[in-house]
């Protein structure tokens, strides 16, 4: 194929004939500048009516209209109407048969039932442990009064003997969570015995062997670690105070027998536990894991308890009363924590919640019913133009029943920018105008909430600006406020269905000072225009306030008065806020 080559001269030619003109047309304006500013044209500001409109465009529905839906799976006996056939109010439009309504409400009524009762046991447990969370705060403060008491009283040195010191730590009762303590030192305890036999050619006084205070802070953590657990196993506070027996009971039998092995403890509680399940001492009902799990839990729990070292401390220690107080303080600040936990409200809110959706649900149903069991009736005279239901079939949640609509009185149906909204009150007259003819019409309703888009249309902001409202009703993107206009008086050239265009007469502002919206210059910081001085053969970019606006003049609120003189269309590219113009008459 052939290349063409192109001539240079041909392509420098015109570059050459617009850099001439560009450089005539600078030279021109240059001169002119020179010789006077800026050339501008003025307007001066007079005073004008404003007939203020905002203008959509909707679609023409019905007056009134009604759709009958069903929220729920039923069978349709008979249909009665169709699209097309005119009925009177009270007409029976079709029948049902609710056999599977009916079953729908019985099962949905069980599970409010279920929730109420749900709601009302953790109003019960929340209460309750509130009442002992206080009980035992009260509790606490004793308890640490009296360690207070303890830790500054005088030492006493107390004998050592070849048994061990009877010493009880007192528990709550049997409603709370087991303490770790032992309720009662052992009477043939296999710990060793503290005397220290002297040697025979000695002569040496015996001496107490040096025992570590066992750490308080780990055996109030083991403690509420054996109560957190409980409370994973049931939410039931009766049950939760049975194993709290069990738990206590065995453990206190171990240590009376002389036993202080936690992992034989373990075992011996976690056998009591099994056994109380089967003999129903403990309700497997309330029990919220599997049996075996629960057991092992409480196995584990009870495993972390050092009773070996809080025995031998308790034998050993020179202040056995200091130690008991502090492990029981080490209980109740556990148990503390668990029933703060149980008395706060959050699960109380929660079931409360799934009551409400639970009773929601189930009225919807009802009336469903109630609505259908005489079948769906015509509210009013008017016209079926639609039915979405058929004998013997299944209605659809999704779809509308039917549809009856007065077709004698009609509306139409616009959507409110939020630069409109408050300019359109309800009473208002409009023009509605379609490709047949001009209606009056009023405002009827206005929705109290926008729907549609996401975001205002960028449309709305370009009318707002150009005077021009009611953009965002031509666009899916734009969210707007649903306005209905009635139309009272119709004929057949009027369509439901049908697009038409809406001027709602918004308000009316007689000798108000105007100004033109082309010599308007709006920006984000406001409206401006640029205010002629004549003495000085100057203008200036001034800041207005507007108020109503018509298709071609806004109201000016302040920032110029009649008379004044203003650039009447300005150029875009000023790059001064005050310069000298020389006035031209167009």
């Amino acid at each position: 194929m052939a290349t063409v080559k192109k001539s240079k001269k041909k392509v420098i030619v015109p570059i050459c004939i617009v850099l001439v003109i560009a450089i005539i047309v600078g030279v021109i304006f240059g001169i002119s500048k020179a010789n006077g500013g800026e050339q501008v044209s003025l307007y001066t500001i007079a005073t004008d009516d404003i007939y203020e409109t905002v203008s959509l465009t909707g679609e023409v529905t019905s007056g009134t209209k009604k759709e009958y839906k069903v929220g729920s799976v039923a069978t349709v006996k008979e249909v009665f109407v169709k699209v097309g056939d005119k009925v009177n109010k009270g007409d029976v439009l079709a029948t049902f048969n609710l056999d599977s309504l009916n079953s729908e409400i019985a099962s949905l009524r069980e599970s409010y039932n279920e929730s109420l009762t749900g709601y009302n046991d953790a109003v019960k447990v929340q209460k309750e442990a509130q009442i002992k969370a206080d009980e035992l705060a009260s509790k606490i403060a004793d308890t640490e009064e009296l360690v207070a008491e303890l830790e500054n009283a005088p030492e006493t040195t107390t004998t050592p003997t070849t048994k061990a010191p009877t010493t009880r730590v007192t528990t709550e009762p049997t409603t709370k969570a087991p303490t770790k303590a032992p309720t009662k030192a052992p009477t043939s305890a296999p710990v060793t015995d503290p005397i220290t036999e002297p040697s025979t050619d000695s002569g040496a006084e015996p001496t107490l062997p040096s025992v570590t205070r066992p750490d308080i802070g780990s055996i109030s953590d083991a403690l509420a670690e054996l109560n957190k657990t409980l409370v994973q196993i049931s939410d039931n506070l009766d049950t939760i105070a049975e194993m709290t027996k069990v738990i206590t009971e065995a453990i206190t039998m171990c240590i009376e027998n002389g036993v202080f092995d936690s992992d034989v403890i373990a075992q011996a509680v976690a056998d009591a536990m099994a056994q109380a399940m089967r003999d129903g001492i403990i309700d497997a009902a309330t029990i919220l894991v599997e049996s075996d799990l629960a057991v092992r839990m409480v196995q584990t729990a009870v495993e972390s308890i050092d009773f070996e070292g809080i025995a031998a401390v308790l034998i050993n220690s020179n202040n056995v009363s200091l130690t008991a107080a502090e492990l029981q303080l080490a209980a109740q600040q556990a148990q503390y924590t668990i029933y703060s936990a149980q008395a706060d409200t959050t699960l109380v809110n929660a079931q409360k919640k799934s009551l409400n959706a639970t009773k929601k649900a189930l009225d919807v149903l009802e009336q469903q019913k109630k609505e259908m069991e005489n079948g769906w009736v015509a509210a009013f005279d008017g016209t079926i133009t639609q039915v979405d239901v058929s004998a013997d079939s299944q209605t659809n949640m999704l779809s509308t029943g039917i549809t009856l609509e007065n077709l004698d009185s009609m509306a139409v149906t616009v959507s409110l920018s939020e630069y409109d909204l408050h300019k359109v009150k309800v009473g208002m007259t409009a023009k509605i105008t379609t490709a047949y003819g001009v209606y009056d019409g009023e405002v009827a309703t206005i929705a109290p909430t926008a729907t549609g888009g996401s975001t205002t249309s960028i449309l709305d902001s370009v009318g707002s600006m150009a005077g021009i409202s009611g953009l965002s009703s031509l666009t899916a993107s734009g969210a707007g406020v649903e306005c209905v206009v009635t139309i009272p008086k119709t004929d057949e050239n009027i369509t439901v269905g049908f697009d038409a265009d809406v001027e709602i007469e918004t308000g009316e502002y007689l000798g108000v000072v105007a100004v033109p919206i082309e010599s308007l210059k709006l920006e984000k910081s406001g409206s401006y225009v640029y205010l002629y001085n004549e003495g000085e053969g100057t203008v200036t970019k001034t800041l207005i306030e507007t108020g109503a606006v018509s298709d071609s003049v806004y109201e000016v609120k302040s920032g110029l008065k009649a008379g004044d003189k203003i650039v009447s269309a300005p150029a875009g590219d000023y790059t001064e806020e005050t310069f000298k113009v020389k006035v031209v008459t167009k």
